[in-house]
């Protein structure tokens, strides 16, 4: 249920939690991104600093429930260990007949990015937000379709980068942002950051 405070339109900020990315990852995506611009598809794509692996996307949150949501996330963060994550693999939202959403898939051992987005999940449902029930499917977004018409000639190029590997890094912990939208596009901002022990 949403919070009345957040019906009425009195939030502190739209906010989401994310793994950030290193800069070899990011550089791997922008060269992939650039090999898939070339074929005119009509696409929003996705700024480097804005690349990042979403856990739990809150929307809207009072000023209350993003202190108390930093609280649980603090918590959580300290019962996780660090993992590694490989960055392989590409695709689209809801699927490559109809593509919304480019993607580049995350991979982890033994479940630690479920681990990772159950205690977001938790964290949420705690302070009162509605369960997420959609499926967690790691990734990160590297554009979205504009016009579906247009995407043939990029679904065409990624088929052709089906083995696309950006490598590995360390998962250390978890971010908590805060999303304006403007009219060039969401601006992310780090409220606060949550180390794994």
């Amino acid at each position: 249920m949403v919070p009345s405070e957040v019906r009425l339109g009195v939030c502190a900020m739209r906010a989401f939690v994310a793994i950030e990315l290193p800069g070899a990852i990011k550089d791997a995506i922008e060269s992939l991104i650039r090999r898939l611009r070339g074929v005119g598809a009509r696409a929003s794509w996705v700024r480097r600093e804005n690349m990042h692996l979403t856990l739990r996307f809150f929307g809207g949150i009072t000023e209350d429930q993003s202190i108390r949501l930093g609280e649980i996330l603090a918590e959580n963060g300290r019962e996780i260990r660090p993992f590694p994550v490989h960055v392989r693999g590409i695709g689209a939202f809801p699927n490559a007949r109809k593509p919304a959403v480019i993607w580049v898939g995350a991979e982890a051992p033994d479940d630690c990015l479920l681990h990772m987005n159950a205690a977001a999940e938790n964290a949420a449902r705690a302070i009162g937000l509605s369960p997420d029930d959609k499926p967690f499917h790691p990734h990160i977004t590297m554009a979205r379709i504009r016009d579906t018409r247009t995407a043939r000639p990029l679904m065409e190029a990624i088929e052709s980068e089906a083995a696309f590997d950006a490598g590995a890094f360390e998962a250390s912990g978890m971010t908590l942002f805060s999303s304006e939208l403007t009219p060039k596009g969401p601006v992310y901002q780090v409220v606060r950051e949550f180390p794994c022990d």
